[in-house]
């Protein structure tokens, strides 16, 4: 059965493209990571009680390790030689 001319995948099929690349992925693995290990982190020191963890601002470590990747590509590609 073939997709309608203006379907969802139509459209999107250039993002979907870019977001399924490696470096991609790779990002998407670093960004996981950041996120889990901050949680792991915040379970144990909560367990333990070293520290009192406000669980709504774990996100922000992802956040920080996303903004400095996405920093880091656009000096790379500003600097780049042609």
């Amino acid at each position: 059965m073939p997709l309608p001319k203006h379907s969802f995948v139509t459209k999107f099929r250039p993002i979907l493209l870019k977001l399924s690349s490696d470096k991609a992925k790779i990002i998407y693995k670093t960004i996981l990571l950041t996120f889990f290990l901050s949680y792991f982190v915040a379970f144990i020191c909560a367990q333990i009680g070293i520290l009192e963890i406000d669980w709504q601002l774990l996100y922000l470590p992802a956040l920080l390790v996303l903004q400095i990747i996405i920093i880091g590509h656009a000096i790379k590609n500003r600097y780049k030689k042609n």
